[in-house]
C-alpha cells in the first residue's frame, strides 16, 4: 500500500478551529463544560495543550514586529512518525503501524502505563483519567478505510490542509516553501520530511521551525534506549517462569493420588475434629 500524509500549510491556515472541533465530532471526544475552568491567558488558543479528550489542537503565537502582528499558526497533534518511539515502549503492544504509515493506538489493548506520552519528543499521546487509557490521533484510519478524508482536511474552509501519497504531499509541501521564499519569507520550511525517520503529517512552517513550536532535529527520549536494555530482563523473567512451570510439571507426572475412600475420610475428619478440641 503506498505511504498516505497529511500536508499542513500554516500560510494558508486562518485558525478557525473548524478541524479541531470537527476532530471531537468525528471521534466522539467530549469538550469541558465547566464554568472558567480554563484560565485566561491572553491568547485566542482554545487551551494549553492536548488532552486526553483533545486529539488535535491548533496553537496561537503571534509576535510584535515593525509590520504589525506576526500569527504563527501550529497544527499540534500526532506526526506518525516511521520510527515511532511510542511503538517500542509500549509493554502491550497497543500501538502499531498500518500499512499506510498510519501510527495506531489501540485504546482497547491500552493499559493506560503512560510509557508512549514519555518516550513521545512531542509528548503528544495523552491520558484519559476517566477510561485509564491514552489517546492520540488515528489520521482518522476509519474515514481513510472507506475512501474519505480525515475528519480535519475535509473541514477546513482555507484549504490549508491536504491529504493524499505522501511523496505527492512532500512535493506539494517543497513547492509551497519555495513560494512563499520567493515572496519573501526566507525562514519557509517543510517539517516532516526526515525528522523521526519521516513523518506523516507533514508541515509547511511559513517563519521557520522554532517561530512554530517545532522541535529542529528531534530525538526518541531516554526512556526509549531504557526500555530496550530491560527487554533482554524481561525475556530473562519470562524464561525463568516458565523454565518453573516445566520442571513443575516434568516433577508430577506420574503422580497419583491415593484415592480416599467414604471410611477413610470420615476417620480423618474425626481425628481433625478431635484436634481441635
Amino acid at each position: 500500500m503506498t505511504e498516505s500524509a497529511i500536508l499542513y500549510d500554516s500560510s494558508k491556515c486562518s485558525a478557525c478551529k473548524g478541524c479541531q472541533v470537527q476532530c471531537k465530532q468525528w471521534n466522539m471526544m467530549p469538550s469541558s463544560l465547566a464554568k472558567d475552568k480554563y484560565e485566561y491567558t491572553g491568547s485566542y488558543q482554545s487551551m494549553a495543550d492536548l488532552n486526553g479528550d483533545t486529539r488535535l489542537l491548533i496553537e496561537f503565537r503571534e509576535k510584535d514586529t515593525e509590520k504589525g502582528i506576526e500569527w504563527a499558526f501550529s497544527r499540534r497533534a500526532c506526526f506518525h512518525c516511521t520510527e515511532p518511539a511510542c511503538m517500542e515502549v509500549c509493554p502491550v503492544g497497543a500501538i502499531s503501524k498500518l500499512a499506510d504509515g498510519t501510527v495506531k493506538l489501540d485504546s482497547t489493548k491500552c493499559v493506560g502505563c503512560k510509557y508512549c506520552t514519555a518516550a513521545c519528543p512531542f509528548s503528544v499521546p495523552k491520558y484519559r483519567p476517566n477510561f485509564g487509557v491514552s489517546n492520540k490521533c488515528t489520521l482518522c484510519d476509519d474515514r481513510v478505510a472507506k475512501g474519505l478524508t480525515p475528519a480535519c482536511v475535509k473541514t477546513c474552509p482555507a484549504g490549508a490542509m491536504s491529504y493524499g501519497p505522501r511523496d505527492e504531499m512532500l512535493a506539494a509541501g517543497k513547492a509551497r516553501v519555495e513560494e512563499l521564499k520567493t515572496a519573501g519569507f526566507s525562514k519557509a520550511e517543510l517539517y516532516g520530511e526526515t525528522e523521526m525517520g519521516g513523518m506523516h503529517s507533514l508541515f509547511v512552517a511559513k517563519y521557520g521551525y522554532e517561530a512554530h513550536g517545532l522541535i529542529r532535529n528531534p530525538k526518541k527520549s531516554d526512556i526509549t534506549s531504557l526500555f530496550e536494555l530491560a527487554k533482554p530482563l524481561a525475556g530473562i523473567g519470562v524464561a525463568a517462569v516458565l523454565g518453573g512451570l516445566g520442571l513443575s510439571f516434568l516433577t508430577g507426572m506420574g503422580y497419583k493420588r491415593d484415592e480416599l475412600t467414604t471410611e477413610s475420610a470420615s476417620t480423618h475428619d474425626a481425628v481433625k475434629e478431635e484436634e481441635r478440641q
